[in-house]
């Protein structure tokens, strides 16, 4: 029985120590390229950001926070770059967030949030899911002022979402 229980906590430790991305160690290269196509940003289905960005607001409205603006240019880009990325792997991830992040600093934001999803069929299915998971909704409700997005379907057409958030 001991071992099994000393085995279990060596998985979950293996486990939690390899799904660390090398992005989180906060290293960049002082080189590294954050150009961005910003047609990009018009490849996101806006009618179903729009949708989202307008619930997200009415919920951050609700608890006395300020609106967040739509960003059509370079969070969007960013967010569509990552959108396709998570469809080409067929998973949902943050993979890359900290380059994202940079590249929003780079053009001056000081604080950046990202909320990613997929398999949601409306604006409010999405924003409800986001507001029933403690950290979707601390990014919702964070001191932001800015959103991009990145809402694309797959070849089956199933919705992939990216949201990013910034101040």
């Amino acid at each position: 029985m001991k071992i099994i229980k000393i085995s279990l906590l060596a998985v979950v430790l293996m486990f939690l120590i390899t799904s660390c991305s090398k992005d989180e160690s906060g290293a960049i290269n002082e080189e590294a390229n954050f150009s961005i196509d910003l047609n990009l940003a018009l490849e996101t289905d806006w009618v179903m950001a729009d949708e989202i960005l307008v619930l997200v607001n009415e919920h951050r409205a609700s608890i006395g926070l300020s609106e967040l603006k739509r960003d059509q240019q370079y969070a969007s880009a960013y967010s569509v770059e990552h959108t396709k990325y998570m469809i080409e792997l067929n998973q949902i991830n943050h993979d890359n967030f900290y380059q994202r992040s940079e590249a929003l600093k780079n053009r001056g934001a000081i604080h950046v949030g990202e909320n990613v999803a997929y398999g949601y069929t409306t604006a409010e299915d999405v924003v409800y899911a986001w507001l029933n998971s403690p950290g979707h909704r601390r990014t919702i409700e964070g001191s932001y002022t800015h959103s991009g997005f990145g809402v694309l379907k797959n070849a089956e057409g199933r919705y992939f979402f990216t949201q990013i958030f910034y101040r």
